[in-house]
């Protein structure tokens, strides 16, 4: 019995020290492989996302000059945004703008390319030019772009718009599309739209092309119309694929300051002046005030956690599905 009971612990034993030796073995160098992999990402992480990441949030409660001392306030740049007298008014106006330019654009994107999607996923005599053709706005660079949409919106007679509402219809007056402030934030809104509505398209279209044929056969048989059929299947098929497109885009929109800089400036007065150009012109076009600038960016850091934290969690959720 003594024997047996101290072969059965010997047993026991062995089988539980067995468990990491079994597991150095299957790992092996593998384990220190991926560390050593890992070091360049960090290193990356680290240098150009933590650091001035921090850096700007310590920067936010500093009066920075360009090329002077930082000095330590506290909240006075946060004081003087929410309800100083040189900032608060532009910064109240540039949230309301950035609502607008921002959500705007993104609706009608997801509409216009809703539809678009809808098109290209039929049979067709065309459909792949057609296709070529559409993702070109999406191809282009921002820049080129823009200034081809200041060159067409132009006030002048050299304008493409005014030159054929002169030449064509017998008009007198020019319109200031880009000069005018009820007109300046639409017409750069229609820019955006033009070249990001490809993008909703690729990614509607792609998952269009992965619902089952099966799906629209069966509602078919059953009576259902092609409204009936788009609802009921199309939309909630393409719920997650919407969802990551509309929170990616919102996050793009509202960080990008290219057509708003090549085509405005965030004029006239303050009419198109959003959160990233109220923080460009603060920080570098302007005042030079590095700490005011970087408290702009810190006020609406918040507004990018969600937006990520939803699309995380939506991502996540898909793979799981999958």
């Amino acid at each position: 019995m003594r024997a047996l009971g101290w072969s059965g612990r010997k047993r026991v034993a062995t089988t539980e020290s067995d468990g990491p030796s079994r597991t150095r073995s299957a790992l092996g160098r593998d384990w220190r492989l991926g560390w050593l992999f890992l070091i360049p990402l960090t290193v990356v992480l680290v240098g150009l996302v933590a650091y001035p990441f921090f850096a700007g949030i310590i920067l936010s409660f500093q009066r920075k000059v360009v090329g002077g001392e930082a000095t330590w306030i506290g909240l006075r740049n946060y004081r003087d945004l929410l309800w100083g007298d040189q900032y608060s008014g532009i910064f109240w106006n540039s949230v309301w703008v950035s609502v607008v330019y921002t959500g705007v654009s993104v609706a009608i994107k997801l509409a216009v390319g809703m539809c678009m999607a809808v098109l290209l996923n039929e049979k067709f005599r065309g459909r792949m030019l057609m296709r070529a053709i559409l993702f070109l706005p999406w191809a282009t660079p921002t820049v080129i772009v823009a200034l081809t949409w200041r060159w067409i919106y132009d006030g002048s007679v050299t304008g493409l718009f005014n030159l054929i509402r002169v030449d064509y219809f017998g008009q007198k007056t020019l319109v200031q599309f880009l000069a005018n402030p009820d007109l300046a934030l639409w017409s750069v809104i229609a820019v955006v739209v033009w070249q990001g509505t490809p993008f909703y398209t690729m990614m509607l279209l792609a998952g269009m092309q992965a619902i089952p044929q099966e799906q629209y056969e069966a509602a078919a048989l059953d009576g259902a119309n092609v409204f009936r059929r788009f609802t009921d299947i199309t939309i909630p098929s393409l719920r997650p694929a919407i969802t990551v497109t509309v929170l990616l885009s919102t996050i793009w929109t509202a960080n990008s300051i290219n057509f708003i800089y090549a085509m405005t400036r965030g004029g006239p007065g303050d009419a198109t002046m959003t959160f990233p150009m109220l923080a460009f012109e603060i920080g570098i076009a302007g005042a030079r005030q590095l700490g005011t600038a970087a408290a702009v960016s810190v006020l609406f850091f918040p507004f990018f956690i969600v937006a990520i934290y939803l699309l995380t969690k939506r991502m996540l959720a898909t793979d799981a599905k999958a």
